[in-house]
């Protein structure tokens, strides 16, 4: 019995669980649109703790890299540690999601995955913006935005952080009330 249960787990628990959009959530799956029709450059996901916004990266992610093999993919945590330990290394991080035939290989010397097909995402460090100078890439998944302490808090994508300054730094966006 415990034979065939292993046999059946291969033949039918590992394809459906690599199936992430059976499972997901709506708000875990990337738009088909953005709001006015075309084609979205930022795909925002705000939630509390537990709401698969790591999964939903990680997932997209793989979808990019499974489909495009020139994909390159820029993962920027707050810090480097961050980055490795929850988006490429974490539960729900890009190594975590994929089936062990498609699993990209971690480098974390170079900070960087590659996957069998040829498409690499590199970790970055948001406080070091300097180092996303010079490389090109097809996409982006930036975590934990609003954590980063080098954010630029005049940027119309921030004004909807948690200030970490007092409220008067925020006066200037049209619509804040103080």
């Amino acid at each position: 019995m415990t034979k065939f249960l292993t046999q059946e787990k291969a033949k039918w628990i590992d394809p459906l669980c690599g199936d992430f959009s059976t499972f997901a959530h709506a708000h875990q799956l990337p738009p088909a649109r953005a709001n006015s029709g075309a084609d979205w450059t930022i795909w925002l996901l705000i939630g509390g703790r537990g709401a698969g916004k790591t999964r939903a990266g990680a997932e997209w992610v793989r979808s990019l890299t499974l489909a495009d093999p020139k994909a390159r993919i820029a993962l920027i945590g707050e810090t480097e540690h961050e980055a490795r330990e929850v988006m490429v290394q974490g539960v729900s991080g890009v190594l975590a999601v994929h089936r062990h035939d498609e699993k990209p290989e971690w480098n974390a010397t170079r900070r960087l995955l590659q996957w069998p097909n040829g498409a690499v995402a590199q970790v970055f460090s948001a406080e070091d913006p300097d180092s996303l100078r010079g490389p090109q890439f097809s996409a982006a998944w930036l975590d934990e935005l609003a954590k980063w302490r080098r954010a630029d808090e005049a940027a119309p994508i921030n004004a909807w952080r948690s200030p970490r300054e007092p409220l008067d730094a925020f006066a200037t966006f049209e619509g804040f009330e103080n």
